[in-house]
């Protein structure tokens, strides 16, 4: 399976508000790098085929989904990125994700979303 690699931009209220996004969602399974530059956050994610939604999601709902003003996310199509996820360092042993969300709280869970690969709760294939 070909990985899917997106870039999530985002902007935070505050520079310190940005870095703490950063500091918190670069530790997801699917990140391949995550930064902050003032009020501006950078994310870079290799993410399974179907998982499209899920940056698109932080689009629609910025301040809900990761707790930004506003997003974009862009899909590239010739590069190649490795997540903890694409390189299989991942385990389900966690009882809620990195980034703290807890998946059984998702209304995404099970119906388009297997979870988060590092949490006991994952109910996708590895």
């Amino acid at each position: 399976m070909i990985p899917l690699v997106g870039v999530l931009l985002g902007e935070a209220l505050t520079p310190k508000k940005a870095q703490l996004i950063a500091d918190t969602y670069r530790q997801c399974p699917y990140c391949v790098s995550y930064t902050s530059a003032g009020c501006t956050v950078i994310g870079v994610f290799s993410l399974p085929q179907d998982h499209r939604w899920w940056l698109e999601w932080v689009v629609e709902n910025p301040k809900e989904t990761i707790g930004v003003k506003c997003a974009k996310s862009y899909f590239t199509q010739r590069v190649v990125a490795s997540s903890p996820w694409t390189r299989g360092d991942v385990k389900p042993i966690l009882e809620r994700a990195p980034c703290g969300a807890d998946c059984r709280e998702c209304s995404r869970y099970r119906e388009e979303c297997e979870g988060c690969p590092a949490t006991l709760h994952y109910i996708g294939k590895w």
